[in-house]
């Protein structure tokens, strides 16, 4: 590894390079902004990564021409950028990712964030792994900007020195995610989705209110284990009420699995150095061949609208794109698969301007995220249902039993008319 200065950075960035950045708090900020403020010398790149942390300068709609970026699940912080058309949405599944670089993307160049080198010359990569090893392996240039705020974390984020051709040394805050306070119906979608879950239950869960909620009344629990895609605060809380045990998983015994974390800086102080902890690739985690493993695997998504036949969108308003894909399907399927396993899919009968979630149809141009073919549980702060092995008439009945009651005379009049053999309750 040769340690070099911007100026030399600046330089191995050939125009029409293919770049993929780490990504989530191991989101190398100063190498981006590097590539921002040079933008007319160093274009045009092509930047590839999942959701980054913070804003960098080059998604400002004069740069898109020298920066092409491309987001392959699209952060809250993204959603301007791509409304002015300075970031483009690649939609894939998180655990294909990695297959996507080695077979298709093949980048010319990977910026990562590593920690400083251990008494071993091991780097770590930090509160995210997710596809950066694949693209490390792909890549002909690695340049990593090595950063003393990073947390050192085991499984796949350990990496030698042989496997990183330039570094930078830059320390810089890492990106803290604040928490949301939970509503009284949130706490109450907490409850119905903690009432399906089984002592000695293995979990995957998301970010936000909602699955903080499920954290905060699973607390009563035992012997829980975790297997998510990401690791949150609201898991951290439930590690330290003693819920956690991960000691009846049936795989990586003793160990709770993410692929990155996004949080706090308490959570990133739990991360660092914490061999119970283990942060694997993508490709891994999400595999469904191994969520299905888990015995009692439970997965809590959640969800921007339902259908009456139990579509579920959670990346789009309509046409618009707010999120991505990311591992909701490998999730759903896998805990679907696993031996007394459930799929949940968690949300508010209503949005905050009082609009329905449950609806007769997706607006136009939504994206389906999760088929009505693998859905299994949906559950609001009125109840919770399971649509498996209903036909359509019985799944809308049980849709709009936990819809808003405001809404459920119209939503059993629209269902009238859709489907031939509807009998409402």
């Amino acid at each position: 590894m040769q340690e070099i200065d911007e100026g030399k950075f600046l330089e191995l960035l050939r125009p029409g390079s293919k770049i993929y950045v780490h990504a989530v708090p191991s989101t190398p900020m100063h190498l981006l902004k590097l590539i921002a403020e040079n933008a007319d010398k160093v274009g045009p790149v092509s930047l590839y990564h999942e959701e980054i942390s913070g804003i960098g300068p080059y998604f400002k709609s004069e740069k898109k021409n020298k920066i092409r970026d491309v987001s392959l699940f699209l952060g809250k912080n993204m959603r301007e950028a791509y409304t002015n058309g300075s970031t483009q949405y690649l939609p894939i599944f998180l655990s294909d990712i990695p297959k996507f670089i080695e077979n298709t993307l093949k980048p010319d160049i990977v910026l990562a964030s590593i920690s400083p080198s251990d008494r071993h010359g091991l780097h770590s990569l930090g509160a995210a792994v997710i596809a950066i090893k694949a693209a490390i392996k792909s890549s002909p240039v690695v340049i990593a900007q090595i950063n003393e705020s990073l947390p050192r974390t085991f499984g796949d984020a350990t990496i030698p020195e042989n496997f990183i051709d330039y570094s930078i040394q830059h320390t810089e805050p890492i990106h803290e995610e604040g928490r949301r306070d939970i509503s009284k119906d949130e706490m109450q979608i907490g409850e119905n989705v903690a009432a399906l879950v089984p002592d000695g239950a293995t979990i995957q869960a998301g970010i936000g209110a909602i699955p903080d909620a499920v954290m905060k009344r699973l607390d009563g629990h035992r012997d829980l284990g975790i297997h998510t895609e990401l690791f949150s605060d609201g898991m951290l809380d439930l590690t330290e009420s003693g819920a956690v045990t991960n000691m009846r998983k049936d795989l990586d015994i003793g160990h709770a699995v993410a692929t990155f974390a996004k949080g706090s800086k308490k959570l990133y102080s739990f991360l660092n150095d914490n061999p119970q902890i283990l942060m694997k690739s993508v490709d891994y985690t999400n595999d469904t061949s191994n969520i299905r493993k888990q015995k009692n695997m439970i997965s809590v998504n959640s969800a921007v609208s339902v259908d009456l036949t139990g579509q579920i969108c959670a990346e789009s308003i309509g046409n618009i794109v707010i999120s991505g894909v990311g591992g909701q399907m490998d999730f759903v399927r896998g805990a679907a698969l696993s031996p007394g396993g459930k799929s949940i899919i968690a949300l508010t009968s209503r949005t905050k301007s009082g609009k329905p979630k449950i609806a007769s149809s997706l607006l136009p141009g939504s994206g389906v995220t999760t088929t009505r073919n693998h859905v299994q549980w949906v559950v609001t702060e009125f109840g919770a249902v399971n649509l498996h092995g209903l036909d359509l008439g019985e799944r809308a009945r049980k849709l709009i039993s936990i819809a808003h009651p405001d809404d459920r005379d119209k939503l059993t009049k629209e269902a009238m008319k859709i489907y031939p053999a509807f009998v409402p309750s």
